[in-house]
């Protein structure tokens, strides 16, 4: 294997040559013998800022496992750049990784605190399903859907633990190809302007559900989409009750086919099939998260974390701005250019509607899905008036 160097945050990391191993010019991470992305340097920095807070949190030293590891870029960036981390297992059913993450783990001197094997995640994560061998942070980071791996990952998490999990296969949370999100989520996904959104809360209800089949309730701590992917951060609670509560927060998401009415029901509620507003068929996503995809109270830890040293810390700060303000508004936004469009007249600037909504009475925050869109808690009826008046 022909390898080059790379560093991310405060770790240094041997890498396949990226100038060896392309396709059409690009480096393909598919095509080199052993995984690795360069583009996810952004999840992976947002990862070392989350397991921090969380390990303060917990006031103790935490085990944690990245059982998808490839070269061993995230668990090694843990054990480096996360002082509480006492122990990180790392495995990949790809024997090429093993050597690579042992070279890594030493080449960033913390050998003692990683352990390495050649084995299949569900596997991996079987073997520390039992109590005093679970894990406190769990990542599930695959190539397309994270589904196969859940059971196994709630079953090998603690009580009070940390779960995250990568979705790469937009295309079916999307509704691009919705026969493939049916089999997979167990749901019906939703294709319109605000797809990413739906699928985000597509594949977060999904994780809700497989941990309540184990008396869990995962509640999101952090959730976003960006790029080609969908992540999300939960924190899981033993309890029938708790599972419960987190249960409460799935349902369906109805979008009328004609006008810009949008609204959720309860997972057991009764299923409208026409508009309120105008009359016309109702489409229908879900089940689905239908709750805050973040948690006030950890996005305001994050704020007081230091992550200058990360080369993405400014893109960070502007997305964790942006999920700020998105907590507490409904489900759905509007895109101004699609809404404009309806109208039959321009868009105005995101500015401009922002405070015309806030002029009118209402709350309004840019959203991190889409660049021209608009949370609010405004009806469809003044969002379209406000930019009437615009």
């Amino acid at each position: 294997m022909i390898t080059s160097f790379a560093v991310e945050g405060r770790t240094e990391l041997e890498i396949p040559d990226p100038s060896s191993y392309t396709f059409q010019g690009k480096y393909a991470p598919f095509r080199a013998p052993v995984f690795y992305n360069p583009q996810m340097e952004f999840s992976r920095d947002i990862a070392v800022v989350v397991l921090n807070i969380f390990a303060k949190a917990r006031g103790r030293s935490v085990n944690t496992c990245d059982p998808l590891a490839g070269i061993g870029a995230r668990g090694i960036r843990y054990a480096k750049e996360v002082q509480s981390v006492e122990r990180v297992v790392m495995g990949d059913l790809n024997a090429e990784s093993i050597p690579l993450i042992i070279n890594n783990a030493r080449r960033n001197g913390i050998e003692d605190r990683v352990e390495v094997t050649h084995k299949d995640a569900n596997l991996l994560l079987a073997e520390h399903s039992e109590p005093g061998e679970r894990f406190d942070f769990i990542d599930i980071d695959p190539f397309g859907t994270p589904m196969p791996f859940l059971d196994s990952s709630i079953r090998a998490l603690k009580n009070g633990g940390l779960l995250a999990v990568t979705a790469t296969d937009t295309a079916p949370l999307c509704g691009v190809h919705s026969k493939s999100c049916i089999r997979k989520y167990s749901s019906n996904p939703l294709r319109n302007e605000f797809c990413h959104e739906t699928g985000l809360r597509i594949l977060v209800g999904s994780v809700v559900r497989a941990a309540a089949k184990y008396d869990f309730g995962a509640f999101p701590l952090l959730s976003y989409s960006v790029d080609h992917y969908f992540r999300s951060y939960f924190r899981l609670s033993l309890g029938a009750r708790r599972a419960d509560s987190a249960l409460g927060n799935v349902g369906y998401l109805l979008s009328c086919s004609s006008c810009l009415w949008r609204s959720t029901v309860a997972f057991d509620g009764d299923l409208p099939t026409s508009c309120e507003v105008c009359g016309s068929n109702l489409r229908r996503a879900g089940p689905l998260w239908t709750g805050d995809l973040s948690e006030s109270d950890f996005l305001r830890a994050i704020s007081g974390f230091n992550f200058s040293y990360m080369r993405t810390s400014k893109r960070m700060l502007k997305l964790f701005k942006k999920l700020s303000g998105e907590v507490g508004m409904p489900v759905g936004f509007y895109v101004l250019d699609v809404v404009s469009k309806r109208l039959g007249m321009g868009a105005p600037s995101l500015e401009k509607a922002l405070n015309g909504l806030a002029l009118a009475g209402y709350s309004a925050f840019p959203t991190h899905f889409h660049p021209k869109g608009i949370k609010t808690d405004a009806p469809p009826g003044v969002v379209e008036e406000v930019i009437k008046r615009l």
